[in-house]
């Protein structure tokens, strides 16, 4: 209702998980009407944050000095503002900020003893990496809060993608060809059906009689139909990526069940407290050090084991002695189940 396939396409190409869930928080963080709060321990949200507003985004940390100077200049610029890495109490001299409380004919923003002038095209983004934050029920009513966590299945297929990409780079490749040049289509579509649009709302009385008009629905025709064709072969083709793909499958799910055995083991004790980050370092190794095999359905075999092995060894160095008995068994349950 609030985006389309171009647009999610588009954030995809910035760098965007590509499951459901990333895209729906994509539109709501773009569309949402107060500032937005991202929860996002992963900080894979920030990521694509960063890489859609480019050099333009003012980037900011409440610790850091003299950060008002820099959120007033924003405000009147009328910059994007990301505030990164925020806990569970922000200072009270922004909530004049949060709540928009303008002065003065809606035109001023008083932030302390300062008054400034308010640019409508200024926008606020709050980020947290607190994977359970409790914020106080005027700072929720004040932004719009966005839970970017990962979940296991889309973790599942982030690694699956990492798996291909290693085992048969060849096939990846030709998928992000392909999702890409799709992408590209999807919007070529829509900035040609807006432009007809617009030329069709602006013509006069006779529409034949404009030229410009009906040589743009011929070309937009033709494309849609050269489209159409490439559209046909490229679902041929993923069809057939998406099936080679597959047999890789058993070792991203194994990889993703121990990461949120890890993601959990700060009930134990909160200074375990594991990074998506290292754990790709420590999967990617696994995938490079497990022993190769002539057949297929093997080599998937050792690529799970070897995940497991160095998922353990790598977890079991951080962990007292008496924790790494639970954290064994919760493996082993985990995978059993």
């Amino acid at each position: 209702m609030i985006c389309d396939d171009a647009q999610i396409a588009e954030w995809n190409n910035q760098g965007l998980p590509s499951d459901r869930m990333s895209a729906e928080n994509a539109a709501i963080l773009v569309q949402s009407q107060r500032y937005p709060l991202m929860i996002d321990p992963q900080l894979q949200g920030i990521k694509w944050v960063k890489a859609k507003y480019g050099p333009g985004l003012v980037v900011l940390r409440l610790t850091q000095r003299g950060y008002l100077d820099l959120v007033e200049r924003a405000v009147s610029n009328g910059n994007v503002l990301l505030i990164e890495n925020i806990g569970e109490n922000v200072d009270a001299v922004l909530n004049p900020l949060l709540g928009r409380m303008l002065i003065k004919k809606g035109t001023i923003l008083k932030i302390g003893d300062r008054e400034i002038d308010f640019n409508p095209n200024f926008r606020l983004i709050l980020h947290t990496k607190l994977a359970n934050p409790h914020y106080k029920p005027e700072m929720q009513a004040q932004t719009t809060l966005i839970n970017f966590t990962v979940t296991r299945d889309g973790l599942e297929d982030q690694l699956l993608a990492e798996v291909v990409k290693v085992e048969r780079p060849d096939l990846e490749s030709m998928r992000t060809r392909l999702t890409q040049q799709q992408n590209h289509f999807k919007i070529t579509l829509k900035l040609l059906e807006d432009d007809l649009l617009a030329r069709l709302s602006s013509a006069g009385d006779n529409v034949l009689e404009d030229i410009t008009l009906v040589m743009n629905l011929e070309k937009t025709k033709k494309t849609a139909d050269e489209i159409e064709v490439k559209v046909a072969e490229a679902k041929i083709t993923g069809v057939q990526i998406d099936s080679a793909r597959e047999a890789y499958r058993p070792a991203a799910e194994r990889a993703s069940i121990i990461y949120f055995i890890l993601n959990d083991l700060f009930k134990i004790n909160p200074i375990y407290q594991f990074s998506l980050k290292a754990f790709t370092v420590v999967f990617n190794n696994a995938m490079l050090n497990s022993t190769p095999a002539e057949k297929l359905k093997d080599r998937v075999e050792n690529l799970m084991e070897s995940i497991t092995y160095s998922s353990y060894i790598y977890t079991s160095r951080g962990l007292f002695e008496q924790d790494k008995l639970i954290f064994l068994t919760q493996m082993c349950l985990q995978i059993l189940v």
